[in-house]
């Protein structure tokens, strides 16, 4: 009995120090979440650059095209700019949101926490994008997650700024709300496209996504974004490992040549024809020009 009682207790002890370590990480990952937003959030007095003011109406059409000049000098007085290394954070999911973003330079992944892997690419945003828009117009928190692909620069406007000059602007507010319309039907395609592929088809679908959003790099014929497999992975749908596999089996097809995290396309045709049967228009954005 004393041996049985003992192993009792053992055991007790040994689930309740595994459930202790389990939500001890659990809440420090929150807590070190949580501190890295309120860093961000005190983060208020970001620096004023004129040049930043011009290129943010050079990059950005709409705004460019239907602000009033009114509109436009109260942008420029309230407009702050940041520059962001590539990997950092720039708004979390759940973070109240205080700002709209438009990214005069650079190109940022849109993301959400995913159950099963750490987080799932939803849209890509570039040169002339805005973001954090959802969030300002319903006046609560972000509803994804912004992380710099590249060294970024990017202005913040306040979001009462921001949301003043389009409640008053009615063409400005029908242009971008008809865009988030556009891409919602372009991404509810490809998801529905991409539950029917298989594994070199959603490989070779991702390609032609990056390759039609980002176009090429100098040489023109490099894919000009520079992407993890992890994240290649996410946009596909599928694992590391398979995309690993299967570019290693279009580089023997001479479809493409990988080095690093660079892609070079060298049969385009050849890899429009796999994705040929799920005809639309590939592209995942933010609210573009």
């Amino acid at each position: 009995m004393p041996i049985f009682y003992q192993a009792t207790v053992c055991l007790k002890y040994s689930i309740c120090h595994f459930f202790f370590r389990s939500s001890s990480a659990h809440l420090l990952v929150k807590k070190n979440r949580n501190d890295k937003i309120e860093n961000m959030q005190s983060t208020n007095e970001i620096p004023r650059c004129q040049k930043c003011c011009e290129d943010f109406f050079c990059v950005n059409t709409v705004l460019n095209k239907h602000c009033t000049s009114e509109q436009k000098r109260l942008l420029q007085k309230n407009i702050y700019h940041h520059n962001y290394k590539r990997g950092e954070v720039i708004f979390y999911d759940f973070q109240p949101a205080a700002y709209t973003y438009i990214i005069v330079s650079g190109k940022v992944k849109l993301w959400k926490e995913g159950i099963h892997t750490h987080h799932m690419i939803t849209s890509f945003a570039k040169e002339g994008d805005i973001m954090g828009f959802r969030g300002c117009q319903r006046n609560s928190n972000y509803v994804l997650s912004a992380t710099a692909i590249e060294d970024s620069r990017i202005c913040h406007i306040p979001k009462d700024i921001f949301m003043g000059i389009i409640n008053k602007n009615q063409e400005m507010h029908f242009n971008i709300l008809w865009h988030y319309i556009t891409q919602l039907e372009r991404i509810e395609k490809r998801m529905r496209n991409i539950a029917e592929m298989n594994i070199r088809e959603k490989t070779a679908d991702t390609l032609m996504l990056l390759f039609n959003e980002f176009g090429l790099a100098e040489d023109e014929s490099t894919i000009n974004i520079k992407l993890s497999r992890e994240d290649f992975a996410s946009v596909a749908g599928i694992c590391t490992d398979r995309v690993v596999k299967q570019f290693s089996e279009f580089e023997e097809e001479n479809l493409i040549e990988v080095k690093g995290k660079s892609i070079k396309i060298k049969k385009l045709n050849d890899l429009q024809r796999i994705i040929a049967p799920y005809t639309y228009t590939n592209g995942l954005q933010a609210i573009n020009q």
